[in-house]
């Protein structure tokens, strides 16, 4: 009966795109913009610098995080500067490696995969809220409730492993950059593949009811979702939670680069959720002082 439903739900869906395929056609040129103008602008260059520094051993030598072991420290601070997926592409770079054990990389992967200051100061703080300081608010909020999860999850607790294996430790500088551009190559892709379809998505349900809220356009594709709040109180609320939250788009990139990890999909949706209600409640007295 599931896969009965299923077929038919997956047949309506071929059938609207053949119906609205020219709305469907530009739909995916916005997102293929889209990708070419923010996403791969801002994420490439991060991708590849961050598998050399991980791969030659920088993660032993950053200053350690309160409950971070010294690869957790580098996780988080490299994901809270990339933006979303950095810190699980990390994650489960460190794990296929043997840097990170699973116990120690599940705890990591519920607080270091987080938006990055460039798409909270610029596209939220002044792109919807035209004020820089209610980006970097929102950006100390996203960080903040971060930050509480770890002190629940201690991350860098017992079994961690912080030390590189005999083979990360030879690994010469010309083999890690080929190694980091394409493997950044592949994960780019991914990730815009993701961005395309959840934006032609978005386009095809926005005249139902439902889909004209930003918060619930936002549950499914972040930048759909606080491009089109309100420049209020409330939407300065909402924006921190769906910061918080990322989205299901972003859910789908972070699969897709922590595939072959074993790692925890639903444990990792759950604790964003609760990143996302924790920001809000965050944000509830400081919007009232901005706005």
């Amino acid at each position: 009966m599931k896969l009965r439903w299923i077929t038919l739900l997956l047949l309506g869906a071929m059938g609207a795109l053949l119906v609205l395929s020219e709305q469907a056609g530009q739909a995916v040129r916005q997102g293929l913009s889209l990708c070419a103008g923010s996403v791969i602008p801002s994420l490439f260059p991060f991708f590849v610098l961050s598998s050399l520094f991980t791969s030659l051993g920088g993660g032993t030598v950053l200053w350690r995080l309160p409950f971070f072991s010294r690869q957790g420290s580098t996780v988080f601070f490299l994901g809270a500067l990339g933006g979303y997926p950095l810190g699980a592409r990390l994650i489960g770079q460190l794990v296929r490696s043997g840097q990170l054990g699973q116990q120690e990389a599940q705890k990591l992967l519920c607080c270091c995969n987080n938006a990055g200051p460039a798409f909270i100061l610029g596209l939220v703080g002044l792109g919807r809220f035209g004020s820089l300081r209610a980006g970097l608010w929102l950006y100390l909020i996203h960080v903040a409730a971060a930050l509480l999860l770890a002190l629940v999850l201690r991350p860098g607790g017992v079994g961690c492993t912080a030390s590189l294996p005999p083979a990360a430790q030879e690994t010469s500088l010309a083999s890690a950059l080929v190694d980091a551009i394409a493997a950044a190559g592949a994960a780019m892709v991914q990730i815009c593949a993701f961005v395309v379809f959840f934006v032609t998505v978005l386009s095809l349900l926005q005249p139902l009811p439902p889909f004209q809220l930003p918060l619930v356009r936002g549950l499914l594709e972040l930048t759909n979702g606080v491009t089109g709040l309100e420049n209020t109180p409330a939407g300065f609320v909402q924006a921190a939670f769906l910061l918080g939250w990322g989205g299901i788009s972003v859910h789908c990139q972070t699969a897709a680069v922590l595939e072959g990890t074993g790692l925890s999909m639903g444990r990792y949706m759950l604790a964003k959720g609760t990143q996302g209600l924790l920001s809000a409640l965050l944000a509830v007295p400081i919007a009232g002082w901005l706005f």
